[in-house]
């Protein structure tokens, strides 16, 4: 085999190394950022539950009261 590809050969083999290399660094860092928003994600979730929940007591309440105040209106007359 001629020196002149020999040489040729490795240094795409070396090229090739080295993208490969970089692929699995961007793939790693892209990985990284999907853990995080979904973490992210669950943690938007779980207020939404939480103001959800508060929500609904607050109606609740709201209900409460106004049941409670035309029940009164109700004996006044």
């Amino acid at each position: 085999m001629d020196p002149s590809r020999v040489l040729l050969a490795l240094q795409e083999q070396t090229k090739w190394r080295e993208r490969r290399k970089r692929v699995e660094e961007r793939i790693r860092q892209i990985q990284s950022r999907k853990r995080y928003f979904l973490k992210e994600l669950d943690v938007a979730r779980q207020k939404v539950a939480q103001f959800g929940a508060l929500l609904a007591q607050l109606k609740g309440g709201v209900v409460e009261a106004m049941e409670t105040r035309l029940s009164g209106l109700g004996t006044l007359r």
